[in-house]
């Protein structure tokens, strides 16, 4: 978010209406113009041409790390996502037909999903709600986060009440990429109360990806870590779902509790995406024969 605003361009209308942005985080400089009225006209040009930016993105035809990611996970799992753009939603479109993707949930919205405040329903932007036929509303993507604003939304509530549910049964609490900023307390709240106190965690894992150190990390996220409970990959591909798609959860249970070796079973990213699509396909059939042969209780 430092570099946020000369990337998208944003500068420019930051500068046209005299506002200081220089070194900053991005979302910071955001907050401090809600609180000012006369900053109305600049919010909703800024709003406008952030949406736009993103909205134009789309993946490249080859298997990227979003497409790795959504086929790694299984429905039971879950996405929380901070992030604006349309990846994730797209990846999970083109896999569709191979694998039914992992929940996932919009922290701070996003420019592919709408949702319907009166059956709170969402679903993909431009499309209609399924009970009621009316136009889904596009998902707020900005808010003062120096305020308690994630409650104030119906649509951001709503995802952040499924990922406080999501927390509270996890075995492992994965965090890619997200630095827990002090401009974001509250989301860091929020996340705490998902997971709860870390006594309560003796079994559970953290796992933190990022290229940050170990030590840097561990100061960061010590209120969720319980004792030596946690791991630093600084790679998706060198974590517990990169080395052991669809069964991380399974794989880590086996060797931290079992004390069982297991050898990785990495994703073979050099494979064309066909050959990577078949390579996937023999776990999602184990998947689908598990289901089948356990019998109802």
């Amino acid at each position: 978010m430092s570099d946020f605003a000369v990337i998208l361009g944003l500068d420019r209308i930051l500068e046209r209406f005299g506002i200081d942005y220089t070194g900053r985080n991005f979302e910071e400089v955001y907050s401090d113009l809600c609180e000012q009225v006369e900053y109305k006209k600049a919010r909703a040009e800024i709003e406008d041409h952030i949406r736009d930016y993103f909205a134009r993105m789309e993946l490249p035809d080859p298997p990227t790390l979003y497409d790795h990611l959504v086929l790694s996970l299984r429905e039971k799992d879950v996405i929380a996502t901070f992030n604006w753009d349309p990846f994730l939603i797209q990846a999970c479109a083109r896999n569709y037909k191979f694998a039914k993707p992992p929940r996932i949930m919009f922290l701070h919205g996003n420019v592919a999903i709408g949702y319907c405040v009166t059956d709170r329903l969402k679903g993909p932007a431009g499309y209609r709600c399924t009970k009621c036929g009316r136009p889904f509303i596009a998902s707020q993507l900005l808010y003062p986060i120096k305020q308690k604003a994630y409650t104030s939304d119906p649509f951001i509530s709503s995802e952040w009440q499924g990922l406080r549910g999501a927390l509270k049964t996890a075995y492992v609490f994965t965090i890619f990429g997200y630095s827990a900023p002090q401009s974001d307390a509250e989301a860091i709240k929020l996340l705490k109360e998902g997971w709860g106190r870390r006594e309560q965690r003796s079994l559970e894992q953290i796992e933190i990806i990022d290229i940050r150190s170990e030590a840097e990390l561990a100061e960061a996220w010590d209120p969720f870590i319980h004792t030596h409970h946690y791991e630093t990959p600084q790679s998706f591909y060198e974590s517990r779902t990169g080395c052991h798609p669809r069964r991380s959860c399974d794989a880590i249970w086996r060797q931290m509790m079992e004390i069982e070796f297991l050898n990785d079973n990495s994703i073979p990213t050099s494979l064309p995406f066909d050959d990577q699509l078949s390579w996937y396909q023999q776990l999602i059939d184990a998947d689908h024969d598990a289901k089948t042969s356990t019998p109802d209780v």
